[in-house]
């Protein structure tokens, strides 16, 4: 599964994951309130085009009444497979405002809100968590949100206060997916095939990848392939052929307003290669689809100048 990332996961890198091997996309956060509230602005921001793949939509809030009229928007006005509930981001901003992973400092309402969304609609609703606040209390948050009807939970191996720092739990992961009858999908530095299997160790029943695909979406694939699972054939696609086709999907596809959450993923691309710095001094001048390709051939003599197995 891809995992959800403000302003990495729209629509045109969530495309490129599904293309290189992810099951499941799910998409940026988005306010319940705005979907319930104001659809029309929200739903062409979701970007629900994906075909008939799994495609879910995280949703973030605390009002349950919120959550059960945007899963009906949800249901009614879009094709998507799921809805996922916030309540792990750790951002300063999203606890500040008591939403993300400050709810699992309040079950009780976490419940509510499970049980709101599940009311709106038939679409199945998961939960994305961490292992607790300061100290690991997921699994027993995880009886209240299987209590309240959701049909999944991925967790987060890190707390709050971790952020992202320090190793995974995978005990508590572990822990989490004992205590309830519901898949568990775990996260958290998942970034090699290896990292995979050592989380699917712990009884988990998937994994979502989160920031080590952006730049490297080949790591669905690799994954695939390590658990011997069917894997579609992957698009044969140099470092600098892919940006050019993200950029044909972000901007071309988009719209200029796309050229911002680009540059992300063009830093990424970036990532490891010795001429590294220069390319990220030109992301700046990104604005347009022919800055894009002109970026995509900096990066593309770069490589030539140094192929892929030195860096």
């Amino acid at each position: 599964m891809l995992a959800p990332m403000a302003g990495v996961t729209g629509w045109a890198f969530r495309e490129i994951a599904f293309r290189f091997g992810a099951d499941v996309c799910v998409s940026e956060f988005h306010p319940a309130v705005g979907v319930a509230r104001q659809p029309r602005r929200l739903l062409p921001l979701i970007g629900a085009r994906h075909g008939d793949r799994p495609f879910v939509v995280q949703l973030f809030g605390r009002n349950p009444d919120d959550f059960r009229a945007a899963a009906r928007v949800l249901a009614d006005e879009t094709s998507v497979a799921g809805i996922d509930i916030n309540m792990g981001c750790p951002v300063e901003r999203v606890v500040n405002s008591v939403h993300g992973c400050a709810l699992m400092n309040e079950p009780g309402l976490a419940g509510e809100i499970v049980a709101g969304a599940c009311a709106g609609s038939r679409l199945p609703v998961t939960v994305k968590i961490r292992s607790g606040w300061s100290c690991a209390t997921a699994p027993e948050f995880a009886r209240v949100l299987e209590a309240a009807g959701a049909r999944a939970i991925v967790i987060h191996g890190r707390t709050r206060e971790q952020g992202y720092r320090g190793a995974v739990d995978l005990e508590v992961i572990r822990q989490t997916k004992e205590a309830v009858r519901i898949p568990v999908i775990g996260n958290g530095d998942v970034d090699s095939p290896a990292a995979a299997l050592a989380m699917l160790k712990t009884g988990v029943d998937g994994v979502m990848i989160g920031r080590a695909a952006v730049g490297n979406p080949w790591l669905f694939s690799e994954v695939r392939r390590a658990l011997k699972h069917d894997c579609a054939p992957v698009p044969e696609l140099g470092r600098a052929e892919l940006v050019r086709l993200h950029a044909l999907m972000a901007i071309g596809a988009e719209g200029p307003h796309e050229a911002l959450p680009l540059r992300k993923h063009l830093i990424a691309y970036s990532r490891g290669n010795p001429r590294a710095a220069h390319l990220r001094r030109l992301v700046a001048g990104v604005h347009t689809l022919a800055d894009a390709f002109a970026w995509a051939n900096e990066l593309a003599e770069s490589l030539r100048m140094a192929p892929p197995a030195t860096w």
